[in-house]
């Protein structure tokens, strides 16, 4: 009797060692001001980066870039969730890091992949707008690749904004990061898809990644001073 209390003993004492300890609940992330005023805000193409990347051969992903990229912004400063975006990706601008004998880029522009001269650009168009946090959103809204448009869900992160440019510059700035996934089999991108073994071939699910800035002109002196540097 005394053997067996024992044991139970120690394995209640162990049980007890291997539980997780308690989580603490993390505070919520401050709410970062909102800085910039309602109204149209253009994209800035010199400050927006959008790439896709998909699984290659099961090694690693590729990663492209689209280098140009225009769009709109209507935001709501006071009520975020009413605001709505659109933009275009103009296909030939695709760049892809390959650096061998071949044009790949131009290949993949301008081939059963993406088909530049049929579709020349795709386009995103927001069709609704939902609050996940102080700083972040779930826009929802249709995309467009080939002539062939589906639904995504992009998960956006407000990072900050400006009710007039840092140097000076008589303009209003602010700034997103996103991030979503698309099928390419849904716009019948088909090239070497990878079978349901995967490895061999490249991932139907596609990551799409952006930064982006957008900018609205505002009254304001002319900068006292030239930045050293080119930034605007």
């Amino acid at each position: 009797m005394l053997m067996r209390s024992a044991i139970i003993a120690a394995v209640a004492a162990l049980a007890a060692c291997t539980q997780p300890a308690p989580q603490t609940p993390q505070p919520e992330p401050a709410a970062i001001p909102v800085n910039a005023p309602t109204g149209a805000y253009t994209l800035d193409p010199h400050h927006t980066t959008v790439t896709a990347s998909a699984r290659h051969f099961g090694l690693s992903s590729y990663v492209l870039r689209f280098n140009g990229v225009s769009g709109t912004l209507n935001f709501n400063a006071e009520d975020p969730a009413q605001s709505s975006v659109e933009a275009t990706v103009a296909i030939d601008t695709l760049d892809t890091p390959y650096s061998g004998d071949r044009d790949f880029d131009a290949e993949l522009q301008n081939s059963e992949w993406l088909d530049a001269v049929g579709h020349p650009t795709a386009t995103f168009r927001s069709t609704s707008v939902e609050r996940t946090g102080p700083n972040t959103a779930r826009v929802t809204g249709d995309i467009t690749i080939k002539g062939v448009t589906a639904p995504i869900t992009l998960d956006v992160s407000y990072n900050a904004s400006h009710a007039t440019h840092p140097m000076g510059f008589p303009t209003a700035l602010i700034g997103f990061s996103a991030r979503g996934e698309i099928r390419r089999s849904q716009f019948g991108v088909l090239p070497l898809m990878e079978t349901a073994a995967g490895g061999d071939g490249v991932s139907d699910a596609v990551a799409i990644q952006i930064e982006a800035e957008f900018t609205r002109p505002v009254e304001g002196p002319a900068p006292s001073r030239q930045p050293a540097e080119p930034v605007n």
